[in-house]
């Protein structure tokens, strides 16, 4: 007459959120120097996560910069291999400016320009227009984006001819511990 009823397991879903993980201390924004390039050079600028670092990196945000009145394309990349003069940037930060001493990233930021040599290895997953004169901002990633140890996140501004242009590039990511 009456029938025993069995409880399914409930899924409980992990919402990774940028503000949770700033506020971990564990979200970094990051720029490139200013970037010059044009006349058949281009420019770069990424973040690496060292083969050792031991943390996942979620990529969030990137904007592009242009100071000039030519448009030009970025392309975005996933694993390709730094341009061998690339230089480590100084303006990493973690976002929450509470903790003290401050969280330092695992993941490395670098950027080069005057470059010719082609990116290697990886994946050109997408590329963007940006308009002179103005910042392209990308929607969040909100983590969606996920690069393992030894991987790298990176956008190649191309040479739009023989103008020279002035740009830079803002990249923010998190990054948690491989469990």
């Amino acid at each position: 007459m009456f029938e025993k009823k069995t409880k399914q397991p409930i899924e409980v879903v992990d919402i990774t959120s940028p503000a949770m993980n700033s506020m971990l201390g564990r979200y970094f924004i990051g720029q490139t120097g200013t970037l010059n390039f044009g006349n058949k050079y281009d420019a770069w600028g990424g973040i690496i996560n060292p083969n050792n670092s031991g943390v996942n990196l979620y990529f969030d945000i990137f904007t592009i910069t242009n100071f000039s009145p030519q448009s030009f394309t970025g392309e975005i990349w996933l694993n390709a291999r730094s341009p061998r003069k690339a230089t480590v940037s100084s303006t990493v930060t973690p976002s929450n400016q509470a903790i003290s001493p401050p969280p330092r990233p695992k993941a490395i930021m670098e950027y080069a320009d005057y470059i010719t040599e082609p990116l290697t290895k990886g994946v050109n997953i997408f590329g963007r227009i940006v308009a002179p004169n103005s910042t392209l901002v990308s929607d969040s990633h909100r983590g969606s984006i996920i690069i393992a140890p030894g991987g790298s996140f990176s956008i190649l501004l191309k040479s739009p001819g023989q103008q020279n242009i002035t740009g830079t590039i803002v990249l923010t990511w998190w990054e948690e511990k491989i469990r």
